[in-house]
This record gives structure tokens, sequence and C-alpha cells, in this order.
């Protein structure tokens, strides 16, 4: 998903906690303790020896994030966009549903999921809001923010210090209007719910099961895929920033700026180790995103653009996209790339998985040609 910033503007399980993976069906178990409301942001320390990894690590760590899980688990529990590449795990939100119903666990979140999901389909511009949580440290920070923002009925104005009104100014500028704000109050509860009841103990459980898996994704990251993407990162003013493992996110990362104004990547949370380089897979997806939006418009007619397709081909181009860095950056990431996001769009590979996924992922050939010469540019150093 494209990069956003924010100045003023895929299962989880109780007990045995089975998270359903992007490619199939592969599951893991759980994480515990379920720590404050404020979902403060969990980093893990891998057990990768420092000594052992490349000198620049620290410009790309591997991280997790309690209250940005939070939130984006709670627009899944609400979105019905039906897309080719769905914005969360794929099944993600039934796997979760079933679960909590086994554990007879309803939330306000629950209760209120048809009224939130009616005013989210006619204002899509609320998923905008799903870039928040990368500029706050924890949910309780954002939880305190929203509600002054509510309070002071979305005016900066009658904020009493600048930072209380740079808070409010940045939610007023995704829930502008009264509506928008009663929208939002009913979210804010909903999430707290969620948080206190259910999500803050499961998430804590999930992190301490999957320890493994950010160990795992951290060595094959800063060991050895974090020098192969670096000229990319480098020459598309991506030279630090965050890599963020989240449970929701399934093919259709999440890119913004982060407090420290870092970009902060939000990827798949694989659920075994065997599955580890699905997170590189879905990097390599999101940090194209600093390049397609331009090539897609200076590629596509006005009449495509107002019929939606420029917004297609930013989709689909993102994918392929992709794809072309690691043709060049690590061509053996390649075949699991579109076996990955074939699966993750439902699409069986008839034919031939190259096959199947330039037709799955079809942008027009000049939209292409704009890619790859960007991509060589980049990559090139000029």
């Amino acid at each position: 998903m494209k990069i956003r910033t924010f100045l003023p503007p895929r299962v989880l399980a109780i007990g045995t906690l089975a998270l359903t993976v992007s490619t199939g069906c592969a599951t893991a178990g759980p994480a515990a303790s379920p720590g404050s409301n404020a979902g403060a942001a969990s980093v893990p320390t891998p057990s990768v020896p420092s000594s052992s990894r490349p000198a620049l690590a620290t410009r790309w760590p591997v991280r997790t994030s309690a209250h940005v899980d939070l939130w984006l688990h709670a627009f899944a529990t609400i979105d019905d966009q039906s897309l080719l590449v769905p914005l969360y795990r794929r099944g993600y939100r039934d796997s979760i549903a079933t679960v909590k119903n086994r554990a007879n666990v309803l939330t306000s979140l629950d209760a209120n999921r048809a009224t939130l999901a009616r005013r989210l389909t006619v204002s899509p511009g609320y998923l905008q809001a799903q870039f928040l949580p990368f500029d706050f440290s924890s949910w309780e920070e954002m939880r305190i923010a929203a509600e002054r923002f509510l309070q002071f009925e979305g005016d900066p104005r009658r904020a009493p210090d600048q930072q209380t009104a740079a808070r409010i100014a940045q939610y007023a500028a995704i829930f502008p209007a009264a509506e928008d704000r009663e929208w939002l109050r009913l979210f804010i509860a909903g999430v707290q719910d969620e948080q206190v009841r259910w999500f803050g103990g499961e998430h804590a459980r999930v992190l301490r099961a999957r320890a493994r898996v950010i160990n795992a994704v951290d060595s094959m990251w800063n060991n050895s895929y974090r020098t192969k993407f670096e000229r990319f990162l480098n020459n598309t003013s991506q030279r630090a920033g965050d890599f963020l493992l989240s449970l929701p996110i399934g093919g259709e990362g999440r890119a913004g700026s982060g407090r420290e104004r870092q970009t902060v990547v939000a990827v798949t949370w694989p659920g075994r180790v065997e599955d580890a380089r699905e997170a590189i897979l879905v990097f390599a997806h999101e940090v194209t995103g600093t390049i397609v939006g331009g090539v897609v418009a200076d590629n596509t007619t006005p009449a495509q653009k107002r019929d939606g397709s420029g917004e297609r081909f930013v989709a689909a181009g993102q994918v392929r996209a992709g794809a072309m860095v690691l043709e060049r950056v690590a061509p053996e990431l390649l075949e699991p790339y579109q076996k990955f996001y074939l699966a993750h769009s439902g699409i069986r590979a008839d034919g031939g998985v190259a096959a199947a996924f330039l037709r799955t992922y079809a942008i027009p050939g000049a939209i292409v040609d704009g890619l790859q010469k960007q991509i060589e540019i980049i990559l090139g150093g000029i």
C-alpha cells in the first residue's frame, strides 16, 4: 500500500491460537500476559548475535508493535472490501470471528461491526486512518489523542497547547465532519473494548509463541537480504526505517512515516519459521510504492483516471514492481513471490506460475516499460 504521511496531512486463537498464513493453510500456535491497555510497542530482541549482523543492521531493525496490530485488527474486523490484493491476511476476519465465538467473546467492536462497516463503505477515506498508529508510541497515546480530538470537536484552535493541536489536526484531516467524529467515537470505544477483553492478551501470547519466527526473519533480513535491497532503498530515499511484522497484514502491507519521520514498512508476520521469507516478499512489494504511483499517473489517460482504472493499475503495478525488483536483487525469491501473491489473491497457478502471475496482475505495456525503466535507473544509481 502506498506510503502515507500524517501531518495535518490475515488466524488468532484463545488457548491454542491458529494463525492461517497467506499462502495456504499452515498454522502456528499462540503467545500471554495481556499487558497494559496502552498497547505499547513490543520489540523482542532476536537471538542473532549483534557481532554477526551487518554493520548497518540498525537502519532497518525487525520489530513488532502491539498497538499497530490492534488498530489494523480493528479495521480488518469491519472492512467488507473485496480486492484483487486483499487489504488484510486472507480469511483473517472470518477466522477471528470463529475463534471468538468458540470462546464466547463478544466485544462492542463485534456488536457494532455492521454500523461501522456501513459508514466505512460510503467513506473510504477513513482507511487513511490505518496509518495513524505509525506516528504513536502506544494504544494509550492514540486513544487519548482521539478522545481529545472528540472533546474539542475536531477544532485545533480549541486545544490547550501546540502538541494537542497538532494531534487534533492529524485526526481532523481524516474525520473532518460531525458524522465522521461520531463514527470515530464508536470505533475508538470498540477498539478499547477489544483490547481489554481479548486482543491484548492474545497478541502477547502470539508474540511469545512466535519468538523463533521473529528471530528467523531478523536473521534472514540482516544476514542476507538487507544488503541486497540496500541500493534500491538508498536510491528511493528509504535509507533507514522499521521492518514491522504485523499479524493482520497479508500481501498488501502498509508503508508510512513513523514518529521519528523514518519509513515504517508493516509486512505479514509469518506463522512458522519455515515461512519466514514471506515477510521479505511483502517488504519487496511495499518499498516499490515510492515509484509505482508516478509511473501509473504518467501512463494513464484522463478517462482511465476517471473510471478507476488508474487505481487498479497501481494495485497490480505494485505487485509487478515487487517482482521486478526481486528479479534484479534476489532472483531466488521471484517464484516464491509470484506463488505468494497468487495464493493471497485466491488464484490457482494453472498453466504455470509465471504465466498465471502476469495474467492475474495484468497492466498496460507502457506501465510495465515505465516501471522497468525506473527500477533500472534506481538500481543503476543514476
